[in-house]
């Protein structure tokens, strides 16, 4: 197609992640990349490459990932989103569909990135939530204790987060190109109706397996399984007392990307 006969379309979609090898796309296997890929490759009868805002790993949740692909420009947006949306598999959503503008990347565009880790902390929590939360006292044999004070402690450690900060010590791999230093904008802990603590967090970019290691970390804290100081020792020095374990992957939402004409999606889980 020439450049004259394509329009740069943008999507905000969602997927369940639970059967997902991760956002990517990766021989052999089923991820969200090639699923959407083959959706549009036959819908558009061309080949179609897709860009995402960001990566997330096998069993991680998105409501708000932004994607970007060429299309032919002879499609009108609401046609191409009724037909994206009839086509995709069932653990996959299209929530709009729009032109995105010569030279508009998903990625590279991003201004800043948001997730919610979701922990259920009752020891009577079902098996029903195992893929959409974490539940460490089955899982791990970690008590978290009730209350306030729970989520209290949870606050005073997610404090020590926002600003310039090296997340080295809380990531599975570097990025050498672009160092480990992150901008958290805030990372917050809050309780729901149900009794479920939300971990909040915006930053314009998140290493790989960030957020997963630094929930993983303070509920080890506040479950006595290791002391508060490891969160500024391993901050401030990359070394933890004993090595982070990453909370598992069920329990992780991307829920928006921000953009210079806004976020994709507002709001926080969908429950």
């Amino acid at each position: 197609m020439s450049e004259s006969n394509v329009t740069r379309i943008r999507a905000t979609i969602q997927y369940e992640g639970t059967d997902f090898h991760g956002s990517q796309l990766q021989s052999g296997v089923r991820t969200v990349q090639g699923e959407i890929e083959a959706v549009l490759a036959r819908l558009l009868d061309t080949d179609v490459r897709v860009d995402f805002a960001g990566r997330t790993d096998a069993g991680v949740h998105a409501l708000g990932q932004e994607i970007a692909f060429d299309a032919p420009a002879k499609w009108e947006m609401k046609e191409l989103a009724r037909a994206f949306t009839a086509v995709s598999p069932d653990d996959v959503g299209v929530r709009a569909v729009r032109d995105g503008g010569a030279g508009f990347h998903p990625r590279f565009d991003a201004e800043r990135r948001r997730y919610v880790y979701v922990v259920a902390p009752s020891p009577d929590s079902g098996p029903f939530l195992r893929r959409f939360a974490w539940r460490p006292s089955a899982d791990h044999r970690l008590a978290i204790p009730p209350g306030e004070a729970t989520v209290h402690r949870l606050a005073e450690l997610a404090a020590r987060l926002p600003g310039d900060r090296d997340f080295a010590g809380f990531a599975k791999a570097g990025q050498p190109e672009r160092g480990s230093v992150c901008t958290v904008d805030f990372a917050r802990w809050s309780v729901d109706d149900r009794g479920h603590l939300l971990f909040d967090v915006c930053a314009n970019r998140f290493l790989h397996h960030m957020v997963r290691y630094l929930v993983g970390t303070m509920i080890e804290v506040i479950a006595d399984r290791r002391p508060a100081v490891d969160m500024d020792t391993i901050l401030e020095l990359g070394t933890p007392t004993k090595p982070v374990f990453p909370a598992p992957p069920g329990g992780l939402y991307l829920v928006g990307v921000r953009y210079p004409d806004g976020w994709n999606r507002e709001g926080s889980v969908p429950w």
